[in-house]
């Protein structure tokens, strides 16, 4: 058992995001708006945090869907790796990486060998597919 030092905080998140997900059936878009209900503090906590997946991070920044193999790879990662980077895999030529840095989330767009680009905010998606078909 693990035992956190936060007042009871991490508790408390727990609670709510497991009414949101019992109230929108994991239904992303349901999520979404839920999140948008909450104080910016709270919901920034949440999104950052082990509470959530990295599909729902995702569809909660940018309402899309990036297709099939990206939402497996994205369902199967927390939220809390997003700092690192979760995997959405490979679109054309290119790896794809989803990044949430001070709640901000951005991709990450690698060929074989480095990093080729970056797109950051809330037309980061959109920026990435363009650049997919004009390099890609």
């Amino acid at each position: 058992m693990f035992i956190r030092d936060d007042g009871g905080r991490y508790a408390d998140l727990a609670d709510l995001v497991e009414g949101i997900l019992a109230r929108c059936d994991d239904d992303a878009a349901c999520i979404a708006t839920a999140l948008d209900s909450l104080d910016a503090e709270i919901r920034n906590e949440i999104l950052s945090s082990d509470l959530l997946n990295a599909w729902q991070v995702f569809w909660y920044f940018f309402r899309v869907y990036p297709g099939d193999e990206a939402v497996e790879f994205l369902v199967f990662h927390p939220a809390g790796e997003l700092v690192h980077g979760v995997p959405m895999g490979d679109v054309s030529v290119f790896v794809l990486t989803f990044l949430v840095i001070d709640g901000e989330p951005a991709i990450r767009i690698e060929d074989d060998l480095m990093e080729v680009a970056r797109f950051h905010g809330s037309t980061a998606w959109t920026d990435t597919l363009n650049y997919i078909e004009k390099e890609g």
